[in-house]
């Protein structure tokens, strides 16, 4: 090419003139953009800064451009920073610079979650009574976050069971089936600012065998018989060597054994009850007790019960200790009887089925038992029976309480606690301060039709039963008879001195009780023993004129209205006395000596 086409010449000067200035300015042909943090996921709330780099040149000055999501922003600076970044900040973000290429893509993921919501898992799958459990807390971490630590914590039915620390696995070294339930997990950052619970997962333990029970052979054994007691514990999960413990009626029979079967030789009736074993493992990891069956020893030969009748037995009374055997029973012949009182014979091998005690006495309580005899030649003993023999005592007492003269008083004696049925009639004697005044009788009250004051005094009771139990004595009861009325005492006035021709009045004076204030009394009067005046209301007894004929020993007589109380007084002695001559004179002279000085007080009284 030695010459140039004049229309392409410019063209080529153009270009490299527009390659020249290119080199000149510094304009690059592309640029690109950095993210601080340097990861492509940040989380919500950190501040995120975007870097645009271009060419740089002293020739021109730079424009920053930005642009997400292919639409321009309204962002100019180099540095595009968001501060506390959230999810709507996600997306892809080109740069471009006034001497630059716009730049690649670089995408910014905004995440809320540095870690997934944990899931609960089990090893092993299922889990088995009796072995370790492992529940683990299955979470992913973020990649944002980098190496970060967590922690976790467990928890059984909304409790927790294990606190946070970094392991994500909780053990449970032995299991058991208490142990089943639903579980979740916790886990959070280091500084509790992300956290997130689980979902609960029922986690169930598989029993590794089933709980012991109880199987008898025969089902129905007579005593004498051997019974055969097995304990079934079936495995569920897989073959299990196992050790067996028998119990009977609470007491431990047999200690842990791999032999699953108790025997008994020749059972007895004693040997009835309730029986349960006790299934564990080898290692003791698993211990299982089953419930109780119940099993009745048939018996072959029935034995006696003993009983007492009356069932409270009175010191007197009649006593019936009897011994009775199964009614079923149909065997050949009739069993005899023995009877025993604190393992001393009270009667002998005979066919009665009863022991009797006439008058049951204190040393006939004690402990009985008897003892059954087959024509086979088997013989069975009773349970012990304790008989307590109730002591009697007397109680004495007085109606009405409060006695007073006249008053029909009766004293009762009451056998106590109450009376019994007795072989004989009891009988009853009364005393009063030692003395017997009531014979012995079946009555047991002592009457006084109308009581006196000398019926005051002790009183004491007397029983006799029959001539094996004999008396009982009562403490004294004291009983006071009050008077309804005080002894009377006569009074005469005038005294001493009475004289022919004067008036004398006798009065009988007496108290009457003021519990029987409404009793009416009656007087009399008597001289040297004969009724001078007869019984009325009235206590006086008055002589107009007494005479010499009057003179003599007076006494007077009270008496209730229904004559049931009469007291008389004590005598008083009166004595008339004549008029003598001597006795007229000084009667005179008084008389005179009286006028003189009433007449004398006259006087005076006038000349005042």
């Amino acid at each position: 090419m030695s010459a140039l086409d004049p229309i392409k010449l410019p063209a080529l000067v153009y270009v490299i003139l527009f390659l020249g200035v290119i080199s000149i300015s510094g304009f690059a042909v592309g640029s690109h953009v950095t993210v601080t943090p340097l990861r492509p996921r940040v989380l919500a709330g950190e501040n995120v800064t975007l870097t645009c780099h271009g060419v740089a040149s002293v020739q021109v000055k730079q424009s920053y451009f930005w642009y997400k999501d292919e639409e321009k922003l309204n962002r100019y600076e180099q540095n595009f920073t968001m501060n506390e970044a959230t999810r709507e900040d996600s997306g892809r973000y080109q740069c471009q610079t006034s001497t630059s290429n716009i730049s690649e893509v670089v995408s910014l993921n905004v995440t809320d979650e540095p870690f997934s919501l944990p899931k609960i898992k089990v090893t092993p799958d299922p889990p088995l009574e009796g072995y370790d459990v492992t529940i683990m807390c299955d979470t992913n971490l973020s990649l944002v976050l980098g190496p970060t630590e967590l922690q976790f914590a467990f928890y059984l039915k909304g409790k927790i069971v294990r606190g946070f620390n970094t392991s994500d696995q909780y053990k449970i070294p032995v299991a058991q089936l208490w142990d089943s339930g639903d579980y979740s997990c916790e886990v959070k950052t280091s500084d509790s600012v992300w956290r997130k619970l689980s979902n609960e997962t029922f986690i169930e333990i598989e029993e590794l065998f089933s709980y012991p029970g109880i199987n008898f052979s025969p089902h129905q054994v007579t005593e004498g018989e051997v019974l055969m007691v097995m304990c079934d514990a079936s495995p569920f999960a897989k073959p299990t060597e196992l050790l067996f413990e028998f119990y009977a009626n609470g007491k431990r029979v047999r200690e842990f054994s791999p032999l699953n079967s108790y025997t008994v030789q020749e059972v007895q009736l004693e040997d009835s009850g309730p029986y349960l074993c006790v299934a564990k493992t080898v290692t003791g990891s698993v211990q299982k007790m089953g419930t109780a069956s119940f099993i009745a020893i048939q018996e072959l030969f029935p034995t006696p019960s003993i009983s007492v009748s009356p069932r409270e037995v009175l010191e007197g009374s009649i006593m019936t200790v009897s011994c009775d055997i199964n009614s079923k029973w149909r065997g050949p012949g009739n069993p005899s009887y023995i009877f025993y009182k604190d393992g001393r014979l009270v009667q002998s091998l005979s066919g009665q089925r009863g022991y009797k005690v006439t008058a049951a006495q204190l040393h006939n309580a004690g402990s009985y038992e008897c003892e059954a005899k087959y024509p086979s030649g088997e013989a069975k003993m009773s349970k012990h029976l304790k008989i307590n023999v109730q002591e009697l005592y007397l109680s004495i007492t007085v109606a009405p309480t409060a006695v007073t003269e006249g008053d029909s008083m009766r004293i009762t004696c009451y056998m106590k606690p109450s009376t019994p049925k007795m072989a004989t009639n009891p009988q009853f004697a009364f005393y009063r301060d030692g003395l017997k005044v009531q014979e012995f009788s079946p009555s047991n009250i002592y009457r006084v039709p109308l009581a006196q004051v000398q019926h005051s005094g002790g009183y004491t009771c007397e029983l006799r039963i029959s001539t094996v139990i004999g008396k009982k004595m009562r403490r004294h009861l004291y009983v006071h008879i009050q008077e309804l009325v005080s002894c009377p005492n006569i009074t005469v006035v005038p005294y001493p001195q009475l004289v022919q021709g004067s008036a004398m009045t006798l009065t009988c004076d007496t108290a009457l009780n003021p519990l029987a204030e409404m009793t009416e009394l009656q007087f009399a009067f008597y001289r040297d023993g004969l009724n001078v005046r007869d019984f009325s209301f009235s206590d006086t007894y008055h002589v107009p004129c007494v005479q010499q004929e009057n003179s003599g020993n007076y006494s007077c007589e009270v008496r209730s209205s229904t004559s049931d109380v009469r007291k008389m007084s004590r005598g008083i002695c009166v004595q008339i006395k004549e008029w003598s001559q001597r006795y007229r004179y000084r009667q005179f002279a008084a008389s005179v000596l009286l006028l003189v000085l009433v007449a004398l007080i006259l006087y005076m009284r006038r000349n005042k």
